[in-house]
């Protein structure tokens, strides 16, 4: 009785232990066009399209700078020094979402949001 007692003890114990890895997001390196001046990562179907799902709903017209809204987030993140492109990794577009900085409920960057985002900082932040 008390090696099936023993028993029972020690398979519950390890039965209640469970670990769930975590796995990284891996990210695909974001091809700059071979060299040959093309941009890769586009503002209005790229860039625009995280701010538009993850940002827009606060951030709008009349309410919590930037402006993050389809019509004006270019012009008001740009105008507004939240890009950097001589140091990409400080702008503030990237660093304090992709960080996670913020003193509110601001969703974090995925890893292939950031990395999109960082690209198109990198490339020189146009509008296309």
């Amino acid at each position: 009785m008390k090696i099936f007692c023993l028993i029972f003890l020690v398979g519950f114990l390890f039965g209640a232990c469970e670990y769930n890895f975590i796995v990284p997001e891996e990210v695909p390196p974001i091809d700059n066009g071979g060299g040959n001046g093309e941009e890769t990562v586009s503002f209005s179907t790229q860039v625009l399209p995280i701010f538009s799902a993850n940002c827009a709903s606060c951030h709008k017209t009349g309410s919590t700078k930037p402006d993050l809204t389809a019509a004006n987030a270019y012009q008001s993140i740009y105008t507004s020094k939240y890009i950097d492109v001589s140091s990409p990794e400080q702008s503030k577009i990237y660093s304090f979402v992709k960080n996670g900085a913020s003193t509110h409920k601001h969703k974090q960057y995925t890893a292939i949001e950031g990395q999109l985002m960082l690209t198109w900082i990198t490339e020189g932040a146009k509008n296309n």
